[in-house]
């Protein structure tokens, strides 16, 4: 059971609420099948604060993490409008073919983080320019969530990422997804995985991480052949470290049991209007499944205030 039926018109923007946090967002993200580069990037729409958020997170297994985060993007006025500006930073979303591609390009100055927990610290670091211009073509139907209203769409990435003066051609499977609603992120933790695994599935799943409550949990995976099959649960046990980011985990998405390494960290500080803080730790992983299959993606955790507990 879903909780509608996602048509092309999804895809842009959509009316809204009267909540402070009621908010609009499109998360895109991509890993290669060896390590050696991703990243993601998110543009969050908050019409009643009058902002944008955007993120761009570049990371590689042996490469530093540059990180984008800027909070203060105006939100653009009207229905359509998809393309916030101020200062360095400039994004442009576009649908080429509602459901089945989908086109960022962006340029904004980055931080190099030696070390991606200072991220939680402050933004302190070299300044790095950098350049993308990706699109997201669809590799499942889309699927949405039956408890609230988002989708997600399993894809193969393409494009390039220019980073300083360095270009990476990128050719892999990706995530993306689009949500409308009150989202606090200051409110409960979770834990949200996608990847591709080397025999040509996709998976993915979110759940709430509450001990002892399940609010949510809901999940996918699709065959090599592109069948869609909604899981019949998911799981997750994580190890963090004292920054809370997450050295490993062991994760059910349906039939698929398998554990998590992170590679790439990329984690995000967020600060509420009332001045709560909670970190987001998420992390391009390696994924190997129980019986024998690995992959990449991208795995991530909400940890607001008390939690983990």
């Amino acid at each position: 059971m879903t909780a509608f039926d996602v048509t092309a018109a999804d895809e842009g923007r959509h009316p809204a609420g009267s909540e402070e946090l009621w908010g609009e967002s499109w998360y895109l993200d991509w890993a290669a099948s060896d390590a050696g580069y991703g990243g993601y990037v998110r543009l969050g729409l908050y019409p009643n604060l009058g902002l944008s958020w955007w993120w761009i997170a570049l990371v590689g297994a042996d490469r530093p993490l540059v990180l984008v985060v800027d909070h203060s993007l105006p939100c653009p006025e009207g229905e359509a409008a998809l393309a916030p500006a101020a200062g360095t930073t400039s994004v442009e979303v576009s649908v080429p073919e509602p459901l089945r591609r989908f086109r960022v390009a962006s340029e904004a100055v980055g931080v190099e983080l030696a070390d991606p927990a200072q991220a939680f610290h402050g933004l302190v670091g070299p300044a790095v320019p950098v350049r993308l211009d990706l699109e997201w073509a669809s590799r499942s139907e889309a699927f949405p969530y039956a408890m609230t209203t988002r989708y997600e769409i399993s894809s193969w990435v393409s494009g390039t990422v220019t980073i300083g003066d360095q270009t990476v051609a990128v050719d892999c499977a990706g995530q993306r997804d689009h949500s409308w609603g009150v989202r606090d992120w200051w409110q409960f933790p979770w834990n949200w995985t996608a990847g591709h695994l080397d025999d040509g599935s996709f998976m993915h799943a979110a759940r709430s991480i509450i001990p002892g409550l399940d609010l949510f949990a809901t999940g996918y995976t699709v065959s090599p052949d592109g069948v869609l099959t909604e899981a019949d649960g998911v799981e997750n046990s994580v190890d963090i470290d004292a920054e809370k980011l997450p050295t490993a985990a062991r994760q059910r998405i349906g039939p698929v049991t398998f554990t998590t390494e992170p590679i790439g960290h990329a984690p995000v500080l967020l600060v509420a209007p009332d001045g709560r803080e909670t970190r987001f730790p998420r992390a391009m992983c390696r994924y190997t499944t129980d019986d024998g299959r690995t992959g990449t993606g991208w795995t991530e955790y909400n940890w607001p205030p008390g939690f983990p507990a």
